[in-house]
């Protein structure tokens, strides 16, 4: 009779190991997966101003190729002009 209380108590003894271990794992990945959405948080939020710089640099970009500012630039800087049809010479090979 002692023979099986001593192995009934071995057993519950090995299922506490085992219930608080598993008690543990579940803090500790409640843990880690908390941290990696606050890493996500924060990587989506460097995303969306990447987005937004990318859109302005963007705009700046097509700001400053545009056909007219580099017409007035021509003009103004460099002193250049539209050919007048008097001045267009034809080359023929």
């Amino acid at each position: 009779m002692s023979d099986m209380r001593g192995r009934d108590s071995l057993q519950i003894s090995l299922l506490w190991v085992v219930v608080l271990s598993s008690a543990l794992a579940v803090a500790y990945v409640s843990h880690v997966c908390r941290q990696k959405y606050d890493q996500l948080t924060a990587l989506e939020r460097e995303k969306n101003q990447l987005q937004v710089a990318y859109g302005k640099y963007l705009l700046e970009q097509s700001a400053w190729g545009s056909l007219q500012r580099i017409e007035t630039m021509a003009m103004e800087g460099l002193d250049m002009h539209s050919p007048q049809p008097q001045e267009i010479i034809m080359v023929k090979q």
